[in-house]
């Protein structure tokens, strides 16, 4: 039986899905071909007509999620900012808690994968290169909003300090998970650096 078009659009989106829902829980090596498709509800072999390795699938599924994921962040500093709320302190409050620590799936990749990417091939590191673009180039504006007299590359900067103390910090809390007060310290103390970084 032929696949339309659509179906095919939607059995690749359904793999991206689970590729980076089980990349981001298990990791690059712990995420197997067979499990992903199974987890689409599709057949190992139906893989192939979408990617032609799992590295390739690995490179979009991260790039995919991080630009998703700065869309995301776009969106709540927007609606912060109609409801009179600082949107930069919104997105560090809703990155670093318990709920996101406890749920790597369901969140950033870069805390869950940066590790293994950075040691990945090109395509691999080229995918996270553009997520963190995409994630900074959010807090660089809304940075720039904030403080409009501020020079842009102390701007740029303080974005990527930010970044660095949220990913930092919840990739700590996860390491602390088994010591519960230890685990809070790291999210507070990250979430602080991240405001003064933001200035």
């Amino acid at each position: 039986m032929r696949v339309t078009k659509q179906t095919q659009r939607v059995h690749r989106a359904a793999i991206l899905e689970q590729a980076g829902r089980m990349f981001r829980r298990d990791g690059l090596a712990g995420a197997g071909v067979a499990d992903i498709t199974a987890a689409a509800g599709l057949t190992h072999g139906a893989f192939y007509g979408h990617f032609p390795s799992k590295d390739a699938l690995a490179a979009e599924s991260c790039r995919e999620s991080l630009v998703v994921a700065a869309k995301k962040w776009r969106d709540r500093a927007d609606r912060a900012r109609a409801r009179g709320d600082d949107p930069l302190t919104t997105l560090i409050n809703q990155y670093l808690t318990e709920r996101h620590r406890d749920a790597p799936e369901e969140g950033c990749a870069l805390p869950s994968l940066g590790g293994e990417l950075v040691r990945a091939k090109p395509e691999l590191r080229a995918a996270l290169d553009a997520g963190v673009t995409a994630l900074a180039a959010v807090l660089e504006d809304e940075i720039v909003r904030a403080d409009p007299d501020r020079p842009r590359a102390g701007c740029a900067r303080a974005s990527l300090a930010m970044l660095a103390a949220m990913c930092g910090g919840l990739l700590l809390a996860r390491t602390l998970s088994h010591d519960p007060e230890r685990s809070q310290a790291a999210l507070r103390s990250a979430a602080e650096l991240a405001r003064r970084a933001a200035g």
